[in-house]
């Protein structure tokens, strides 16, 4: 069984008359389902799937990588527009407040739609907790991680709004694909907040195999030369074949992992992956 990943927004765009924003939406099809991961920071998304000649219906369910508004800005178009997802999933602290210290105070980067959406479209939401949740046919969704190793952990840019007051937001709650086929175990993840080790890491455990293909950001904007260089390293040596990083991985590491990684390539709006 093999699924085809499309990436309808990123930060970046080869082609003109496909428009780039700073978000992540991708499409994901196979065994029979039609999900989409995030929605962008607007509903550009939306003409660009047209633009590429997706079709979007019927689309079976709308997963929710994290709450924050570059992954969430283009769900309130679709709710309320002539394609409505089957199904909402989203990780616990979804509507948690957010946000981002900036120089004169705190910028709000949390969901960019209210608890009261999906009941308004009519939309069952499902809260994906610590226990991998299978959609079908060898897609699974998958929450509860943990950074676990070097050098990754919380960020002191990322806040949330806790019981106590402002802290580092952990992401345990974010929430990732994995595709598992009889070809390759593949991670689709929105930001990898915790960390892209940490993350190929649990979820090699629980499959009892290894990541083959990783598709989407790796937060490693604005990380240094020494973590950027023992990621790639790490992953090679992990055994991973292709990576697709994108949004918020960062020029600079998107330059070494060109240079040091062979199975790399960038994951920009437009491109089509093939996983099985």
């Amino acid at each position: 069984m093999a699924f085809q990943i499309t990436t309808l927004m990123e930060n970046t765009s080869p082609k003109n008359f496909l428009a780039a924003e700073h978000g992540l939406s991708l499409l994901i099809e196979g065994a029979g389902l039609r999900i989409l991961y995030d929605t962008g920071t607007s509903p550009r998304f939306l003409k660009n799937a047209a633009s590429l000649g997706v079709e979007l219906s019927p689309l079976d369910a709308l997963v929710f990588s994290h709450g924050h508004y570059d992954h969430t800005g283009g769900a309130a178009a679709l709710l309320t527009g002539p394609i409505r997802p089957g199904a909402v999933y989203l990780g616990k602290d979804f509507f948690q407040s957010r946000f981002s210290p900036k120089g004169d105070g705190l910028m709000d980067i949390g969901a960019a739609l209210d608890q009261g959406a999906f009941e308004r479209a009519g939309v069952p939401c499902h809260v994906v907790g610590a226990e991998p949740l299978a959609l079908g046919g060898g897609l699974w969704l998958v929450s509860g991680f943990e950074s676990t190793q070097p050098m990754e952990g919380p960020s002191p840019s990322l806040l949330r709004l806790g019981e106590d007051g402002m802290e580092e937001d952990a992401f345990q709650d974010e929430v990732a694909v994995v595709l598992d086929t009889p070809g390759e175990l593949a991670l689709v993840s929105g930001c990898s907040h915790v960390g892209i080790l940490s993350m190929c890491r649990r979820v090699e455990e629980l499959f009892s195999r290894k990541v083959d293909t990783f598709v989407g950001g790796t937060h490693l904007m604005g990380a240094s030369q020494e973590r950027i260089a023992f990621t790639c390293d790490q992953l090679s040596r992990g055994g991973l074949r292709r990576l697709g990083a994108c949004h918020c991985s960062g020029a600079q590491a998107g330059e070494y992992f060109q240079a040091h990684f062979p199975g790399y390539f960038f994951n920009n709006v437009g491109t089509r992956l093939t996983v099985g």
